[in-house]
């Protein structure tokens, strides 16, 4: 087809009229705020779409005015849709916001979706971000760039799993600022340059005091400003960090510990993470007497009390700090300030820290997904999980970790579509991964099968029960992810209203035995997704532990006790991290990544021990994100004592 040539200089000036008129261009301004779509439901009711619901107004509640919309689901969940069509300019950025009365704090849930002629996704889903009275706020944003051509029939989603009452609908043409995932790498490059100015120099067997002073800080890890410290002390903002260099040349086993004044605020739960680099060497809480959630134990907000005023004096845990220069920080924790900091002790102890056979890195609860991220105790982040795990085995791979086990729900729905996501992110990690099968991998007929099918890496030999040699241990995997029915049979799907409970086939506990008693001398180190044993009982703030283990646990914990070279268990499932020492084997629960505290371990193993730590991505960023201020549940991380950092020997 022929196209006419326009002459240079005429380009040019229809270029440049381009961006005179461009708002987002002229002056670097953005463009102005503009409501799309206001409803307060005092006048006649918008023509809504609905699925398995009925809507009408209701004088009963209503945060303002007189009158609110009552939503009422037919099936389990159902709800009322805004038909946003001819409302969405696709080169804005927008926020919509509600206020919804509901029983349960979990029973409402607010997204924008959009078909592209085929299926429906979800293009951005609320938060709960604000309380008054019995109405909570939720809002929710979609970014410009979100948007696709392809996007039609799209839709304001006020759904329920029961009756919700919801007012005050508000969709803002605005700008939405960059997420704090996507901001905190230039914060933490900032933070360190500064912070590289002022280095600490530590030996071994020296010991060294730093005070603010002596470090960097930035006051929000989602703005991009880091300042060095004038001041000896130094408050610790909610999402604030305070970092120093720290140059060592030689790998050092260090301790310590920190003079930290806590803040008045006495919620029970964490007051900072202390990490060198990303490992966590500690994690002090606030401890307050037995608790669990509001309304629901494990996934309600933590209650409003007060616990006890914890000492100014803040152990750290031994850990391992490498070769060269290392960044020691002081993070907030997301929902209140950390406190009053005032000093950084470091011992480096004389023992010198060998090279280890080998490492390899423990993952669980990753919950790849397509879909968005949503709450459970905090946030499982969903289509954003798999990049961050994507970046952390590539920083592993650089440090050397010689492979890593994903211990459980490694998908979120355990569909086709989620398996192609760990599929992705499986083709480009740069060290072998093996895999272990969860309850969320286990969902459908067709879950394992597309697990081995798309990816067979994980599986050696191709089957979900497996053996890794790797001297000085044996690595036992096991699939415990198999539905018990009515009947006492084992299935491979998930069926709500017949299943009894998860665990192994009776065959598979056969296989466990013989492959047991086949090598009895062997340190061997057993991986399956649930807990083998809970402690129960309080955590180190008062939470109050449930248990996680599953139908075969008891059994299964008998059958290891018995064994003599059985030295230690892997899991996940609870997305909280413990530790259990039960005779001669210690039990390491993972928490998990998708889902603050987004954490993992890394384990050094040597001819006669392996040695542990828990670790969190290196963005913060997606750290924040993942958790709910609102909700100030920050037990998770911190359990108990030793949980952080330890040791196996054999």
């Amino acid at each position: 087809m022929f196209r006419a040539r326009l002459p240079f200089c005429q380009v040019f000036c229809l270029g440049l009229m381009v961006m005179l008129w461009s708002p987002r261009v002229w002056a670097g301004q953005a463009l102005p705020d503009k409501i799309a779509l206001s409803e307060s439901f005092e006048g006649e009711l918008p023509d809504f779409h609905t699925y398995q619901a009925t809507y009408a107004a209701d004088e009963m509640r209503a945060r303002t005015g007189k009158r609110s919309l009552r939503v009422m689901p037919t099936g389990g969940s159902g709800g009322a849709y805004f038909k946003l069509q001819g409302l969405i300019d696709p080169t804005r950025d927008y926020e919509f916001l509600v206020w919804v009365h509901a029983e349960s704090a979990h029973a409402a849930s607010l997204y924008i979706s959009a078909s592209d002629g085929k299926t429906r996704h979800t293009k951005g889903r609320a938060r709960r971000e604000a309380k008054q009275g019995d109405w909570v706020r939720l809002v929710g944003h979609v970014r410009a760039k979100e948007w696709r051509e392809t996007d039609q029939e799209i839709m304001l989603a006020m759904t329920g799993s029961q009756e919700i009452w919801v007012d005050d609908v508000t969709l803002l043409a605005t700008t939405v600022p960059d997420p704090p995932s996507q901001v905190y790498p230039e914060v933490e490059r900032r933070l360190r340059a500064e912070a590289d100015k002022r280095p600490i120099r530590l030996a071994r067997g020296k010991r060294i005091v730093a005070r603010a002073s002596n470090g960097a800080f930035a006051s929000d890890s989602a703005v991009m400003e880091a300042r060095a410290v004038q001041s000896d002390t130094l408050q610790i903002t909610p999402n604030g960090l305070l970092t120093f260099a720290i140059d060592a040349d030689e790998p050092l086993y260090v301790t310590g510990s920190l003079l930290l004044t806590p803040d008045s605020d006495l919620r029970p739960g964490l007051r900072v993470t202390v990490l060198c680099n990303t490992t966590v060497v500690a994690a002090p809480m606030v401890e307050a007497e037995a608790w669990e959630g509001v309304g629901n134990p494990l996934t309600g907000p933590a209650p409003e009390i007060t616990g006890t005023r914890p000492p100014d004096r803040v152990p750290l845990v031994e850990w391992r700090l490498p070769k060269g220069r290392s960044y020691l920080t002081l993070a907030g924790p997301h929902f209140r300030p950390g406190g009053t900091f005032r000093e950084l002790e470091l011992r480096a102890l004389e023992r010198k820290a060998d090279a280890p056979s080998y490492q390899f890195a423990l993952f669980s609860d990753t919950h790849l997904s397509t879909a968005s991220p949503g709450e459970w105790m905090n946030v499982k982040m969903g289509n954003a999980t798999a990049p961050e795990l994507a970046t952390t085995l590539q920083s592993l791979a650089k440090e050397g970790i010689d492979f890593a086990v994903l211990a459980g729900d490694m998908t979120d729905r355990g569909t086709r579509e989620d398996v192609q996501v760990l599929a992705g992110v499986l083709e480009k990690a740069p060290l072998p991964v093996a895999g272990c099968i969860g309850n969320h991998d286990a969902y459908h007929s067709s879950s394992r099968p597309d697990l081995l099918e798309l990816c067979g890496r994980l599986f050696p030999g191709g089957r979900t029960d497996y053996v890794i040699q790797k001297p000085p241990l044996r690595f036992i995997v096991l699939d415990a992810s198999y539905w018990r029915t009515p009947e006492g049979d084992f299935v491979d799907r998930y069926d709500a209203k017949n299943a009894r409970g998860i665990g192994l086939r009776p065959a598979q506990v056969e296989w466990l035995r013989k492959t047991l008693t086949e090598d009895t001398r062997t340190p061997t180190v057993v991986i399956w997704h649930y807990a083998f044993t809970n402690r129960r009982g309080n955590s180190s703030c008062g939470y109050k532990l449930p248990g996680a283990i599953c139908l075969s646990s008891q059994d299964v914990l008998g059958i290891l006790e018995a064994a003599p070279n059985v030295v230690a268990t892997l899991c996940g499932h609870a997305h909280w991290n413990e530790v259990n020492r039960v005779g001669r084997v210690t039990h390491l629960q993972n928490p998990s990544f998708a889902e603050w505290p987004n954490a993992f371990r890394v384990v050094r193993v040597y001819p006669d021990r392996l040695e542990w730590e828990v670790r969190q991505p290196g963005n913060r960023g997606f750290i924040r994100e993942s958790f709910l201020a609102h909700k100030a549940l920050s037990w998770m991380l911190s359990t108990g004592e030793g949980d952080l950092a330890g040791e196996v020997r054999f």
